[in-house]
């Protein structure tokens, strides 16, 4: 079961104790108090781990990063000591995990959420408390305060492409970022960076190329073992492709797991065969489930449960197999391969020969990765060269984060151009390597992929290959290392090489839900085409009404893939819908046929 939480910390005065025991009882949570200022709320019998009664409080899952097995429920006295001494250090280096950390240090309580993000934060500011939560409703219910929309946070966060922003769709609600800090005092809460990826990519380590290799092997499957063996029965999503198939070959055979995989109708959509040689391989139960039309329900968002819009129709359909496999199997963890492709380092891109050139100059090494990416590319090498030079002249060491404009209006698009959304993990050293640069943005977009599922739901869902060891010892290989032998991600298929069937190991591409995605459009095109053109965004002046008639065109719908920029809008209109008609007094936990 997920944990739901919410921790108040006193800004001035003490917290009034008859509001927690109210706001206790109304949302189904235990109490446990932390001094006169914190007092901390959870769900299904979690219990937050407390040091030094209550100097230091831990919620959700924390890993000895030294250890093995299950995620802690208290540390040994010299562990506690240490976090004691020192809670934002030792945290981060001792540990990692799905956790929120809440000391005090003088006049001021800082509340850190780990640097992996898997467990949800959003706060928000009152006069005399902050209030964090796993998800706005339980924040909402704390004061049975009406949900409001937050209309010019809306055309940012669909501006910012998946670039994770502190402020929502929601006013009065923020996201505490991943490895990030809230500081909360008389004056109020300011939330600043704690952790960074570019500690782990610097260029000074030294270190053989399997050396990486085999670093990489072990924190992966010390995070899927942990995460695992934390947990009952556990399913796998099995999509057919590299990332979850080594997220499979990590699984302890000796717990009860079993995988899942979907299917469209099209056979482009199709990876059963690639999943079935999969499990068989590993000795894996397998069930396959078909997208079908009628679980695509255009008027409600697959992220209704999160702060911020940002899903698309197909996730409903796939959440809904997901759901009903879970109520009949009883699954307590949902395990996924999302955020391989990022953390593993999938490019395309020549910007490993760029990394190479300036690590080492003209050398032999070079040469090997030029050859790589004309293979990955299937170019020529002297129009990778070419395309290398272009590249250095242009940009230098610098990302530029691909903003999204199609369809918003133009004065939502001049106002976003004035003031553009940012990360501080975007925040590159002035010798930064354009390949680790683009490889930290790429991590920092999987920060959007996480938490689909609504947290009152009776199972928890984790993407291990977004656990911190594992983020940190991908940032640590080189780009060029990451692409040796001219394929993708190469680091991690050389870690599984022997654990996954060749069929997938080879693999470069993997076939997904597009055409079923495209036929939602057309399926309710008349229904599509009153709220897109009618609805609250247009209303807004947020969408460009001309622009969206002419991408639903039915000759333009697969063109410059629209529909994928459609679909999200159409989420987003469920989302605005399903916030402005919450109830956010409603019952504790849901049942999993929500569709």
């Amino acid at each position: 079961m997920a944990l739901q939480y919410l921790i108040l910390v006193a800004r001035t005065t003490l917290l009034d104790q008859d509001m927690v025991e109210d706001a206790a009882a109304r949302l189904g949570m235990q109490v446990q108090r932390n001094g006169p200022n914190v007092a901390s709320l959870t769900s299904g019998g979690r219990v937050p781990i407390n040091v030094d009664n209550g100097h230091v409080i831990i919620v959700g899952d924390l890993f000895d990063r030294f250890g093995s097995g299950p995620s802690l429920d208290k540390l040994e006295t010299s562990l506690g000591a240490s976090v004691l001494a020192d809670p934002m250090g030792t945290l981060l280096t001792r540990f990692w995990g799905a956790y929120l950390a809440i000391w005090k240090d003088g006049d001021v309580i800082t509340v850190m959420r780990d640097p992996s993000g898997l467990l949800p934060c959003c706060y928000t500011v009152h006069e005399r408390y902050v209030a964090f939560a796993s998800d706005p409703r339980t924040l909402l219910g704390l004061t049975r305060a009406r949900p409001s929309i937050d209309w010019g946070g809306i055309p940012r966060l669909l501006y910012a492409d998946d670039l994770a922003q502190a402020r929502t769709g929601l006013m009065d609600v923020s996201d505490l970022l991943a490895g990030s800090v809230a500081r909360i005092d008389a004056n109020g809460c300011k939330q600043a960076i704690c952790w960074s990826p570019w500690q782990f990519a610097s260029r000074e380590e030294e270190a053989t190329s399997q050396t990486h290799v085999d670093r990489l092997g072990c924190a992966v499957e010390q995070c899927t073992r942990g995460w695992s063996s934390s947990f009952s029965k556990v399913l796998l999503a099995a999509s057919g492709g590299l990332d979850s198939s080594i997220v499979a070959s990590c699984l302890d055979p000796k717990i009860d797991r079993e995988c899942i995989t979907m299917a469209t109708a099209d056979p482009r959509g199709d990876e059963t065969a690639y999943a079935r040689e999969l499990c068989t391989s590993l000795s894996l139960r397998l069930s396959c489930y078909n997208y079908h039309l009628e679980d695509a329900n255009v008027l409600r968002s697959a992220v209704a449960h999160l702060p911020r819009p940002g899903a698309r129709a197909p996730m409903i359909a796939y959440d809904a197999a997901i759901k009903r496999h879970v109520e009949h199997m009883g699954t307590d963890l949902f395990l996924t391969g999302a955020g391989g492709d990022n953390v593993f380092y999938l490019t395309h891109s020549v910007r490993p020969v760029v990394d190479r050139f300036l690590a080492e100059g003209m050398s032999s090494g070079l040469f090997h990765t030029i050859r790589d990416i004309a293979k990955i590319t299937e170019t020529g090498l002297l129009e990778v060269v070419a395309q290398a030079l272009r590249f250095s002249r242009r940009r230098g060491g610098i990302y530029e984060w691909r903003y999204d404009g199609s369809l918003l209006h133009a004065d939502c698009l001049a106002e976003m151009k004035r003031n553009c959304p940012d990360h501080p993990w975007l925040a590159a050293p002035n010798d930064a390597l354009p390949g680790k640069a683009g490889h930290i943005a790429m991590i920092t977009r999987a920060q959007q992929y996480l938490h689909g599922y609504d947290r009152r739901l009776p199972f928890t869902s984790v993407a291990p290959l977004l656990s911190q060891p594992v983020v940190e010892a991908a940032l640590r290989i080189p780009t060029w290392i990451a692409c040796q032998g001219g394929i993708d991600r190469s680091a991690a298929r050389r870690a599984f090489e022997t654990r996954i069937p060749a069929n997938i190991l080879r693999r470069r591409t993997k076939g997904g839900p597009d055409a079923f995605a495209i036929q939602i459009l057309r399926s309710n095109m008349e229904l599509v085409r009153d709220r897109l053109l009618a609805g609250r965004l247009a209303g807004n002046g947020i969408v460009d009404v001309v622009a969206v008639e002419a991408a639903l065109m039915p000759e333009r719908l697969a063109r410059d893939a629209n529909y994928v920029r459609l679909l999200l809008l159409l989420d987003t209109e469920a989302w605005i819908d399903g916030w402005l008609s919450a109830d956010v007094c409603a019952p504790k936990r849901i049942g999993v046929a929500l569709n």
